[in-house]
């Protein structure tokens, strides 16, 4: 059995899961879901990656309008943070250790994507990171029963990751993705509000231009998000948006995050 041991629990979430699950609870109640985005069921989700205090809010919008319909498993596609390589890495150990839990990884899928995708699986580069890891308190939360399949990218072209997306759309309709990304980095507030404008504005009309002026970390994923829609005609709606500088006072230097579902 070769079990992923958590990375950043007690530092980007709570290392005691009553209170990771008494924080999403509070998201929970502060998330008002309208009828017009419960019409059609999410195909690909982007969700943010900071600590659970500073994006966990955002995150919960994506989440919670997700588990309002059953999915087979969940597929994160995540960008790394402190290993660089050129492609992208299968995750391919039997479960993710979070809160004293085992999440059962889909070792099949996995198997399926990475031998049609010519993916190895790289270890030192999901050992440390934290933009897959952070999604978990939430799949545990809202899906608790399911199992998930994790690739992390660095030197790795958006087309690429889109040819992947296509896949999973195409024959795996049960399955929902997750690209998970943070928004532009250590601007000042109103800097930030305006880039941030812009790409998601980009992400909205699925103008690939206007997204490639913008700023992320998880660019790749959101590329190849808007191409994939643009191929199989999915509808991006905008949940959220907020900058760690509507959480804390610091405006100086913030983070954006935002949460982004892609339906038929």
């Amino acid at each position: 059995m070769l079990i992923r041991k958590p990375a950043v629990e007690g530092s980007f979430y709570p290392s005691d899961l009553k209170e990771v699950t008494e924080m999403i609870n509070s998201f929970d109640s502060q998330v008002k879901l309208s009828d017009e985005t419960i019409i059609s069921k999410p195909r690909i989700l982007i969700s943010p990656h900071a600590g659970l205090f500073f994006s966990g809010l955002t995150a919960t919008y994506g989440y919670k309008l997700a588990s309002q319909f059953k999915y087979d498993r969940i597929v994160i596609f995540a960008p790394s943070h402190r290993i660089y390589f050129d492609g992208m890495s299968a995750a391919k150990y039997n479960s993710y250790l979070i809160n004293g839990k085992n999440i059962a990884i889909d070792t099949e899928f996995t198997e399926k994507i990475s031998n049609k995708f010519h993916l190895e699986f790289i270890e030192q580069t999901h050992r440390d990171e934290h933009s897959a890891e952070i999604q978990f308190p939430f799949i545990d939360h809202y899906f608790p029963d399911i199992k998930i399949s994790t690739f992390v990218y660095a030197g790795y072209e958006s087309q690429e990751l889109s040819k992947v997306i296509d896949h999973i759309l195409s024959e795996y309709k049960d399955t929902l993705i997750i690209i998970s990304s943070d928004l532009s980095h250590f601007h000042s507030y109103d800097i930030c509000k305006e880039m941030d404008k812009g790409l998601i504005e980009g992400i909205i009309e699925l103008d690939l231009k206007k997204v490639s002026k913008g700023e992320s970390c998880g660019m790749i994923g959101i590329k190849a998000s808007v191409e994939s829609s643009l191929k199989n005609s999915l509808k991006p709606i905008a949940l959220d948006y907020r900058n760690s500088g509507d959480i804390i006072p610091d405006k100086d230097s913030v983070v954006g995050y935002v949460s982004i579902i892609f339906t038929l």
